[in-house]
């Protein structure tokens, strides 16, 4: 249970350098006051808790601090609102292809200035171009257009929404030309023309609006969903039957898991499944609540290797730390919070629900026939109820 009481700790950390900007200073301070309370009172169960929620709280403030960008002539947000721009750059994302233009996440590696000046730069820019011809991942680009600042609207902040994805820099309607293929990752790129195949199959074989939702069950592309068809999933709250989740991923690593005992025995099929896992996340993209769900199967996977079981409330706390680390944005992420907020709703009011439906329906039939119905409802009421701690 420690580990729960840290992740609110790391949290809390992070969530307070952005509402305060936390100076540098404290963070030493925090540290050291921490340490001290380790060391003083090392045999106090009551001190050595807080004295580690205090050295977290620090650690995550510090995470956030380390994550502010640093603007110098190599970042290209520098040079934001500049004027018209030339850059050479990789794209590095999975094209975003939306119903007029496709989001393209661009490495920018090269910057020509309106007055002609070249600079080598070190950023990520969004670019956001025609829908044909097609880019894709891999793609040596030059992009020429207006590099701005992303935009702050009354209701939405565009601007912190790329920024908690490391993108400071926005292109729109630029104008883009291919220089080479095949300039990232050989591994990545044969994922992606994968997935597109995998994708134009299920648009052959089922109508829509099958089709699209197949795609975001199976595949994490949402945005072929019909507006109407989201908006009845919301309403009714049911946004999780689509999403990528737990399910998905205990089921790729039965799979992997499977096949891979006969080949290589038991103690080898967990890091084969383990390796599958970490495929398929990226193979549908990667969002938090993939990742989330990734991260608590990987636990577990681990857990198996080690002969222990996993308990869920750690696992869940250990993904929120490991994703907060890699980028401490994600704690201001929707699906991040949507999707611990289902996790643990499932897990703290699942089985206190079946009792519940259990024992009303003792009074009115007998025992067997009450676990019997329980277990029917159970996926379609009692695990939808539970999941509505995501609602707002």
């Amino acid at each position: 249970m420690i580990l729960v009481y840290l992740a609110v700790a790391w949290h809390a950390g992070i969530a307070l350098a952005q509402a305060v900007n936390l100076p540098w200073q404290a963070l030493p301070v925090l540290g050291l006051a921490a340490l001290l309370g380790l060391l003083l009172w090392r045999d106090d169960n009551r001190v050595r808790p807080g004295a580690l929620c205090v050295m977290m709280l620090a650690l995550g403030a510090g995470r956030l601090l380390l994550a502010r960008p640093h603007l110098d002539e190599t970042t290209l947000a520098t040079y934001n609102d500049a004027g018209w721009v030339t850059i050479e750059g990789v794209v590095v994302g999975e094209p975003d292809e939306r119903e007029y233009y496709t989001n393209l996440r661009v490495r920018a590696e090269r910057l020509a200035l309106p007055d002609g000046t070249e600079l080598q730069v070190e950023s990520l820019v969004l670019v956001k171009a025609d829908l044909y011809p097609q880019r894709h991942y891999g793609n040596r680009i030059l992009v020429k257009g207006l590099l701005e600042t992303p935009p702050v609207f009354e209701e939405f902040s565009y601007q912190e929404y790329l920024a908690r994805q490391g993108i400071h820099s926005l292109i729109r309607r630029a104008q883009v030309t291919l220089v080479a293929e095949n300039q990232a990752s050989p591994i990545l790129y044969h994922l992606f023309v994968f997935k597109r195949h995998a994708q134009s199959t299920i648009a052959q074989f089922l109508p829509e609006p099958q089709a699209a939702l197949l795609t975001g069950i199976l595949l994490g592309v949402e945005t072929g969903i019909p507006a109407d068809l989201m908006d009845d999933f919301s309403a009714t709250g049911t946004t999780h039957i689509i999403a990528i989740s737990g399910f998905n991923i205990t089921i790729i690593a039965g799979i992997f898991a499977g096949l891979a005992q006969r080949l290589f025995g038991q103690r080898r099929a967990v890091w084969v499944a383990i390796a599958g896992v970490v495929v398929y996340t990226i193979f549908v993209g990667a969002s938090a609540a993939v990742v989330r769900a990734a991260l608590m199967g990987i636990l577990y996977l681990w857990g198996q290797r080690l002969g222990r079981g996993t308990f869920a409330p750690a696992s869940l706390a250990a993904a929120a730390i490991v994703m907060t680390a890699l980028n401490p944005y994600t704690l201001w992420d929707v699906g991040f919070q949507l999707s611990f907020a289902a996790t643990m709703g499932l897990v703290l009011y699942t089985e206190p629900l079946e009792h519940i439906f259990e024992r009303s329906l003792t009074r009115v039939t007998s025992a067997e026939r009450a676990q019997k119905t329980v277990g029917l409802i159970n996926e379609a009421l009692i695990v939808t109820l539970a999941a509505q701690t995501s609602l707002p």
